[in-house]
């Protein structure tokens, strides 16, 4: 099992960004009941009031809220990330595909159906009780896997999509060359989050490692989402970068 490093930051400190990550990426959602102190503990090895520092403290950020007799659950509308300040930039989708696919490798960890996450049958717009098909890769440069991919759509798109397809292409070539689904535009959001263990397994770093965090929603005409994903990239071997059109930059 994996634990938190033994480092000059605090485990408590550790501890709670990993909690705040999964708030951020939807594995806790909102109203949603967390592990217990004990059961943290146990995940992370870690003690008990270790475990209550790291609940105090974001119990004091507005992010969790304990209930007495019941639990520690996240927050209706979590305060750290509803204030976010945003950077809009507009590009075309072609603009937000990584460099140097062509010399990575690409393995598919496994695709298979699934309940979806309340938070990604939120954005898929999906009805109560529709499964998903779910992907899982990682791409390695150099033999050092650089990231970890989640992609999750819908099961009529899903189950035409096979895993040789996404070991050789991206998903957006996969959706237009290959099912001829023409996608029209994609949200994307990008935060610095610290890795949990599904993560960090992947991408064979430590608990609680910075990790660049991408979530990107593909839409067909009329706005329809038809897929989401979820990308993890080690910060250490990844960079971001942007053209900017100062005429259609805002700052909000």
């Amino acid at each position: 099992m994996l634990g938190l490093q033994r480092n000059n930051i605090p485990l408590y400190v550790q501890l709670e960004q990993i909690i705040r990550s999964q708030i951020i990426t939807g594995e806790f959602m909102p109203d949603e009941q967390i592990p217990t102190d004990k059961d943290l503990a146990e995940t992370y090895r870690v003690s008990v009031i270790t475990t209550r520092q790291a609940i105090l403290n974001l119990v004091n950020e507005g992010l969790l809220t304990r209930r007495q007799g019941k639990g520690t659950f996240v927050v209706e509308r979590p305060i750290e990330i509803k204030n976010i300040k945003t950077l809009y930039l507009r590009g075309g989708v072609n603009n937000i595909l990584p460099e140097g696919l062509g010399t990575q490798k690409v393995k598919v960890l496994d695709m298979i159906r699934m309940k979806p996450p309340s938070n990604v049958a939120k954005l898929l717009g999906l009805k109560e009780g529709q499964e998903i098909m779910r992907a899982r890769r990682t791409r390695s440069d150099n033999e050092m896997v650089i990231s970890y991919v989640r992609n999750y759509l819908p099961m009529e798109i899903g189950e035409k999509i096979r895993k040789e397809d996404l070991s050789k292409h991206t998903i957006i070539h996969v959706f237009r060359e290959q099912l001829g689904v023409p996608l029209s535009n994609g949200i994307q959001h990008i935060r610095a989050i610290s890795a949990d263990f599904d993560v960090a397994s992947a991408l064979s770093i430590s608990i609680s490692s910075p990790v660049l965090y991408v979530e990107t929603v593909y839409f067909i005409e009329k706005e329809t989402p038809v897929e989401f994903t979820q990308s993890f990239h080690r910060s250490d071997a990844f960079g971001y970068t942007v053209n900017l059109d100062m005429d259609e930059m805002k700052i909000i």
